[in-house]
């Protein structure tokens, strides 16, 4: 493996020939770092340029430097991307806009472009007093997609920066993997998201209201027969029922459209989510496997067993032995547009209910109902994270008296 060394400005520096450790680290959406180890100096803001084919750019942000009989210096290394967090936005504000329009405005001035980017409709968004990077992330949260950040060399340098907005990083390589008792090197954890057979789909507020309650657009769908009778409910007669579930975006306006998004969320809720997380000799059967690629699992300690399609959502790789150290997979792979566009669809909802707590504290008793029960939806986003925050690609999530923050900044609940 070839690492290619240039200073802050693009000026090439030299090969860092005598690497003795090199490491790099993924996650989807979040974590893009190498940790390398050599005794070459190397100075913080230097760029450090790889090729496994896809080149890489990574950017020296720590160093520790050792002695011992010789001299070695361990450096941690983070994709350039993330470098965009000393490039400033005040305030942003942009209504009914596609995600490749709101990426294009966010890095103009920067030295990044916009690559590919898939539709993900039309959103509101707006921005204040953040970074360019943590924008992507929100970009990215907001219309549900995955990063990709990719990289163009000549014999001079990088040449061409871009950043990708797809529906999922990665592809399917056959790779297949087999799970039961007693295989040492994996932790199994089965998350506590429900298991659904039907879905409930709820778009925007129509006009008109029934029963004091306004109306919404919505859609119901059905999975299939055997999903019900094996993650169903008893109907108390000797049958089965659906177990159901609810999905909420209120910016979509179109009922073909949100029927379409309420089968995709019934269909990553219809089976167990668990995740996977492999080290040592088990994690020999992910050779060659990339961030956010498909992995084939027959899981035997489930009764039929299960089998599901699980991601790659985190992985760990030696670049020197190609060997991969750790590899974490399954149902759930990417923190942002699983878990921060969950937040956002629930905060959607709650708005309106918020709004309706704050203008009734006013009022006589007649509105202490409606408080309480946006109080009570308030809540149960703040179930949602752990000590009432949640840490998601370097920003701090939390919800304080109906309020949604990131990074100490109220988001706006209008249009998300």
């Amino acid at each position: 493996m070839r690492f290619m060394v240039f200073d802050r400005w693009g000026g090439y520096q030299h090969d860092l020939a005598d690497a003795s450790a090199a490491v790099h680290r993924q996650q989807v959406n979040s974590t893009d770092e190498l940790d390398v180890s050599a005794n070459v100096p190397l100075s913080k803001g230097d760029r450090i340029l790889w090729n496994d084919g896809e080149w890489h750019e990574h950017v020296v942000n720590e160093l520790d430097q050792e002695h011992s009989d010789g001299q070695t210096m361990a450096y941690v290394c983070e994709s350039s991307l993330q470098w965009l967090r000393y490039r400033k936005i005040r305030l942003f504000s942009m209504k009914n806009v596609t995600a490749a329009e709101a990426l294009s405005h966010v890095l103009e001035g920067t030295v990044w472009g916009v690559g590919e980017v898939d539709d993900f409709g039309r959103r509101d968004l707006v921005l204040e007093q953040t970074d360019v990077y943590k924008a992507i992330l929100e970009i990215a949260g907001t219309w549900g997609c995955e990063i990709r950040a990719d990289v163009g060399v000549t014999h001079t340098g990088v040449n061409m920066r871009s950043v990708s907005l797809v529906k999922r990083v990665g592809a399917s390589r056959g790779v297949r993997f087999e799970y039961g008792r007693d295989i040492e090197g994996i932790e199994k954890t089965i998350l506590s998201d429900d298991v659904i057979t039907a879905c409930y789909g709820y778009g925007c507020s129509l006009d008109g209201e029934t029963d004091g309650v306004k109306n919404r657009l919505w859609v119901y769908v059905e999975g299939t027969e055997e999903q019900k009778n094996r993650w169903g409910q008893s109907d108390g007669k000797g049958g089965r029922v659906h177990s159901e579930g609810s999905f909420e975006d209120s910016q979509i306006k179109d009922k073909a459209e949100l029927e379409k998004k309420t089968r995709e969320y019934l269909a990553t809720h219809s089976a167990p989510s668990v995740s996977y997380k492999v080290k040592g000799v088990p994690a020999m059967q992910m050779r060659g496997v990339r961030l956010g690629d498909s992995v084939q699992v027959v899981d035997r300690e489930f009764v039929p067993e299960l089998r599901i399609e699980a991601r790659v959502g985190e992985l760990r790789r030696d670049l020197l032995t190609g060997e991969t150290k750790e590899c974490s997979f399954g149902t759930v792979a990417s923190v942002l547009p699983d878990v921060l566009t969950r937040i956002y669809r629930q905060v959607s909802a709650v708005a309106p209910a918020v709004g309706a707590a704050e203008s009734a504290a006013s009022l006589a008793a007649a509105a202490d109902e409606k408080a309480t029960n946006a109080d009570k939806k308030a809540s149960d986003i703040g179930k949602m994270l752990t000590d009432g925050q949640l840490s998601i690609g370097g920003s701090v999530l939390k919800v304080e008296k109906g309020k949604i923050f990131l990074d100490d900044r109220e988001l706006a609940l209008k249009g998300v």
